[in-house]
Parts: structure tokens; sequence; C-alpha cells
């Protein structure tokens, strides 16, 4: 069975229901077979309808056949309440299997490639934002942690095994050496000094190779020794208009009919700094199973993609509302579309 890898700080996630995936404010898909079970289930009496309003929504969107939508009320799923231990009526119902898809895996994020299955967590998720600040554990990748067993249920991006990331445009790398790179960033966030900085080294470093430079397993190493050891570390954070800037980036991503929900998580004014052990995590959150690897056009818009969600929390001050922008609210494929120049500029 194929391993399931997850953050150490991850790794002993468990839903607390405190009901931030049912208020989010958007609809929430269902399938036919879901929809079938909820209705049946309050024929029968076993769940209990909102007051006045059917609970499940149709829609047709031209050429892309019939659609089911739970209902939202008052930004927030018409089957949450107030009830003590959480407030889904489903889950209570009828039990997590007959929850919709996007609830069961809320808050996870993953990938699924010739090695297994990685999964990181949205920090939108209250429960997971309390174990940047909470956990104890040094910063790494384990593998089948009790909370995420080989085997469950994992939906995401599934990559192309005929088709590692790009080291850049014109050069692809090869599933081990991706791999390898994705272990040495996150350890380097987790022990260097200026850490960011020093990953933007070594992403030029790396980048710089070719094939009569010997194996990239052997420039991956010294990649990240000689950003290790580097006296001057580059301050790729930028000034506060610049990481304005990223994170406007960032929300011009967004689908118009969500964009005034992303302007006001972003906010007007820069926040205090959250503390160094909150911001090393959040930011390994988002070098471990990043999908940018995957959609982007080298390692440069993959460090792009790392380094705006930096920006989004040093603006911010809150994960839980830089997470909103990029993991929900902003379209993959359009901030992949503004992060893909960044492979014609060093980052320093």
């Amino acid at each position: 069975m194929p391993d399931t890898r997850v953050l150490s700080f991850h790794a002993d996630y468990g839903c607390r229901h405190r009901n931030r995936c049912c208020t989010p404010g958007w609809p929430i898909e269902v399938t036919d077979a879901e929809g079938t079970s909820i209705e049946r289930a309050i024929r029968e009496g076993a769940l209990t309808p909102p007051a006045g309003a059917h609970p499940l929504i149709t829609t047709s969107p031209p050429d892309a056949g019939e659609t089911r939508l739970l209902r939202i009320h008052h930004d927030r799923c018409v089957f949450s309440d107030n009830a003590e231990g959480g407030g889904r009526r489903i889950h209570r119902a009828l039990g997590h299997q007959a929850l919709p898809l996007a609830c069961r895996q809320f808050p996870r994020q993953v990938v699924s490639d010739p090695r297994g299955v990685s999964v990181t967590l949205s920090h939108y998720c209250p429960t997971a934002a309390d174990h940047l600040a909470t956990s104890v554990a040094p910063i790494s990748i384990v593998a089948n942690a009790a909370a995420f067993p080989g085997g469950a249920e994992y939906v995401g991006l599934e990559a192309d095994p005929a088709l590692p990331p790009l080291l850049h445009p014109a050069m692809a790398m090869d599933w081990d050496n991706w791999w390898r790179f994705e272990q040495l960033s996150v350890e380097l966030m987790g022990t260097a000094s200026a850490p960011l900085g020093r990953l933007a080294l070594a992403v030029e470093h790396v980048r710089q190779w070719n094939v009569d430079d010997g194996p990239l397993s052997v420039r991956l190493t010294s990649a990240f020794a000689v950003a290790r050891s580097a006296a001057t570390v580059p301050n790729v954070l930028g000034t506060p208009p610049q990481v304005m800037a990223t994170c406007q980036t960032a929300v011009g991503a967004v689908p118009t009919n969500w964009r005034d929900a992303a302007t006001a998580a972003l906010g007007v004014t820069p926040a205090l700094p959250v503390s160094d052990h909150v911001w090393r995590r959040f930011v390994a959150a988002h070098i471990f199973e990043n999908w940018t690897a995957h959609l982007g056009e080298g390692l440069r818009t993959w460090f792009a993609s790392v380094h705006a969600a930096a920006c989004l929390l040093a603006h911010t001050g809150a994960p839980g509302r830089a997470d909103l922008i990029l993991r929900h609210l902003a379209d993959s494929n359009a901030l992949v579309a503004r992060w893909n120049p960044a492979e014609h500029r060093p980052w320093f």
C-alpha cells in the first residue's frame, strides 16, 4: 500500500467540529448519490430539514450538466447549527461517509504521485491553524501517521507519473530528485536562519544545473549546503509595498464573484507579525504538497507560490485568512499563470 505523507505538525490532526467548513458562504456540491441519501433520510425522519426551504438546489450551467448544491442560508450550510459538539446535522444523523466529498476532505489538500499520497492542511480550518502554534514536533515529513492512514479517502491533484515537476521551462526533473528537493526545502524551513532567502538561494543554484555537471542529486546536496552556509542572505520577502503587491496578485486570481471576500480577508493595513514558530510551519505547509510544482513552469514558479504564502501571512498576520485566499478563493490555474513569469528573472 502506498505511503501517505504529512508534515509532523499536522500528523495528529483531528476534526474538533468547529464549523468553519460549514460557514464559508460558498455552495457545496453533492453527487446524485449523496443528494439521494440526504433526501431519503429526510423522508424517513432521520434528518430534519431546515424550516421553510428545500435543502438542495439544482443548477444547470450551460454544457456542464446538472449540479446539485446544498443550500446556503446566512452564509452557512442549511444543515449547520450551533449544537454542542458540532453543528453538522448530516454528520450527526447519518455519519461521516454521508457528508458531501468537500466536507469529508476539508481541510485536506492532496497530491497523488508515483510515491504515494501527500497531504497538507488548509489553516482556514481553525483546528489546523492551532497546530501551527501548539505543535512542538520538529518540522519534518512523516509517513503513515495514525490520523492519515494509507488507503484512506484522499482526493486532490493526480500528478501524471510521466511528467515530474520542471526544473525550468526547458528541463524536467525526475521524481526521486523532486522528492529530495521537497524534503530538503522542508528541512531548511525548520532549521535554518532566514529560511526564505536561503530557499531562494537554493532554487537558483539548483536551477543552473545541466546534464554535463554530473548527477542532479549531487547538485541538490551542494545547493542546499551553499544556501545554509551563505553569509549574505537576500531579503526576498520585500518591503511592505512589495509584500502588498504580491498579495494583490493573489487576490487578482480570485474569480470576480468572490473578489470582495478575498479583499476583506486580505485587509487594508499590515497586521502584527506572527511568531517565528507559526511562520515557519505555515510556510512549510506551502512548500510541501504544492500543486504549483505540477502546474507551473519550473522551480522559480514554485518558489513564487511559497513567497506568496509568506507575503499573505506577513500582511494578514492570520494563517486562516491567508489560506482562505490561496487555498479556497483563488483559482489554481489563474495563480500559476500569474507566477509563471518568475521563470524569466532571478529572485535576487
